[in-house]
């Protein structure tokens, strides 16, 4: 029996995933900015020569998937549907 999310359940996961995403991209920043050319070609050339032209290479498919259908959903909970 699959049973329906509650919606302010998704609602707190929503905003914890984004509040995280936030950290992520401030401190993925703070990072860059502190490397010297060299070390951020360094790390390119390493990331391009283990997937050298992996189409699949990004974010997960499943992942990208469940976080539209959560979206979605709050979206239409949110909405009064």
């Amino acid at each position: 029996m699959v049973t329906k999310p509650d919606k302010a359940e998704v609602r707190r996961w929503l905003r914890g995933h984004k509040a995280a995403e936030r950290v992520i991209e401030r401190e993925r920043a703070q990072e860059l900015a502190r490397m010297t050319p060299e070390e951020s070609l360094r790390i390119y050339l390493k990331l391009k020569e283990a997937a050298p032209d992996d189409p699949n290479a990004g974010p997960s498919p499943m992942l990208m998937a469940v976080r539209r259908i959560l979206n979605r959903h709050a979206e239409m909970k949110g909405s009064g549907k």
